[in-house]
């Protein structure tokens, strides 16, 4: 009943104002820019997704975003992080590419601050010609690379015991080394908001983010690209057994685009757990162990569309 009472007084109406004024900017902006249809390709290096946890239950993780991982999933989740986490993974996402990713998460400022780090690289590629030379040979121009990086900065913070919101910031650069014009820089925001309802054993927690719904890049030509921002909703029950359901069903803001859905599964018994997910990109699967401070995940991921083989993906992760 005192929690109860409490919904009533000023500083309850006040957070449910906050959280009215902050679903309106995000509506607003999300779907004037689907209204405006946004031009552009989607941004690659925040596409290929990170964590072996989350990417092990098709990534349906924007409801559960509950570690260091949540700086890219869903801001929202750091509200509910109280300690430090650290989490790294490096991935061959095919012959030539490879795929880094370092994610620190610290409470501060009455939440939890998060610092990311991502980028794919192809580097040392030969350019050759087109024609042979008088010896029957292709001619090397030079060696090409290019690096993708984005840099996040995000924060959470609970609102009350059932929801947080959160935000994140990240810068872009792009460098195709040898290319005249071929470095671009950009930024783009990400806000979130993630809610949680206790249910008898059980918790159901609906999250909710905006992709990239503010995202320029700068080319050196002068050209000037914005990807289409996407709205991801999230649903999970999460019970001790037989343990965490989730859906993840993700709408582009632009028209021609059909929503896409991806389902996941978790269950943890102890210091073990053990993962199952779908995505459009088929089935995935996955396992975890973990210490007192320590983690290790592994997925098992099919992702055509940035390798030609399937990817094993692995995180090891710290928290103190």
């Amino acid at each position: 009943m005192k929690n109860k009472s409490k919904c009533l007084n000023l500083k309850s109406k006040q957070c449910v104002f906050i959280i009215i004024v902050f679903l309106v900017l995000i509506f607003d902006f999300g779907f004037a820019a689907f209204a405006d249809g946004q031009s552009g390709l989607d941004l690659a290096i925040l596409n290929a997704g990170v964590g072996a946890r989350p990417l092990g239950m098709g990534g349906a993780f924007t409801a559960v975003a509950d570690n260091a991982d949540a700086p890219y999933w869903n801001p929202a989740g750091l509200g509910w992080v109280g300690s430090n986490e650290i989490t790294s993974m490096q991935t061959k996402l095919s012959t030539d590419a490879d795929h880094y990713y370092v994610s620190y998460v610290h409470p501060a400022w009455g939440g939890t601050l998060g610092i990311s780090w991502i980028q794919i690289g192809l580097g040392n590629l030969v350019t050759t010609s087109s024609e042979v030379d008088g010896n029957n040979e292709v001619v090397d121009l030079g060696a090409f690379s290019y690096f993708s990086n984005a840099y996040l900065l995000s924060y959470g913070k609970k609102v009350n015991d059932n929801i947080s919101l959160g935000l994140t910031g990240t810068y872009l650069s792009s460098d195709m080394y040898t290319i005249t014009n071929g470095q671009a820089s950009g930024y783009s925001i990400t806000p979130g908001i993630l809610m949680k309802k206790s249910v008898k054993d059980g918790e159901i927690r609906i999250g909710a983010k905006i992709e990239d719904l503010v995202n320029p890049q700068v080319w050196g030509t002068g050209t000037i690209e914005n990807a289409p921002a996407k709205f991801h909703l999230g649903l999970a029950y999460a019970k001790s057994n037989p343990g965490t359901f989730a859906l993840d069903v993700v709408q582009t803001l632009k028209s021609g685009y059909s929503a896409a859905a991806s389902v996941g599964y978790e269950y943890i018994n102890q210091s073990l757990s053990m993962r199952l997910g779908y995505a459009d990109t088929g089935l995935t699967a996955g396992a975890g162990f973990e210490t007192n401070v320590a983690r290790v995940d592994y997925a098992y991921v099919n992702q055509t569309s940035l390798s030609r083989d399937n990817v094993h993906r692995i995180s090891l992760s710290g928290k103190w």
